[in-house]
């Protein structure tokens, strides 16, 4: 599945085997035998796979099939840990004190937006 998506991602680009190995700091023969499925990827190779291609290794080792900008994925994963625990609070809820939720917080991106508004 790796060697698959970067023979994917390489050809998505017109990169010869050649040219993604020096991009790399690897041979050509490495490429190669990652794509073929001869050899498993390192992971330090891995990271600097998904880092040229701007994926994550989730979509590398066929985890995700959505190919993720890996800076945007890094700025998700930080949010979500600093929010974990009100998603976990959330999820606890039941149907009924959901829904209130939501009605709470459209009021208060409501009077965000009009306290903003009158700053103007």
């Amino acid at each position: 599945m790796v060697g698959e998506r970067i023979r994917e991602l390489r050809k998505s680009r017109g990169l010869h085997q050649v040219a993604l190995g020096i991009a790399l700091n690897t041979t050509q023969q490495t490429i190669s035998k990652i794509e073929n499925g001869q050899v498993e990827i390192a992971p330090d190779m891995l990271v600097r796979v998904a880092r040229y291609f701007d994926v994550t290794t989730d979509y590398l080792l066929g985890l995700s099939d959505v190919k993720r900008n890996l800076a945007g994925q890094m700025r998700m994963n930080e949010e979500l840990d600093r929010n974990y625990d009100l998603i976990l609070r959330y999820k606890n809820l039941n149907e009924v004190n959901r829904k209130t939720f939501h009605v709470v917080l459209e009021r208060l991106e409501q009077s965000q937006i009009e306290m903003e508004c009158q700053k103007k």
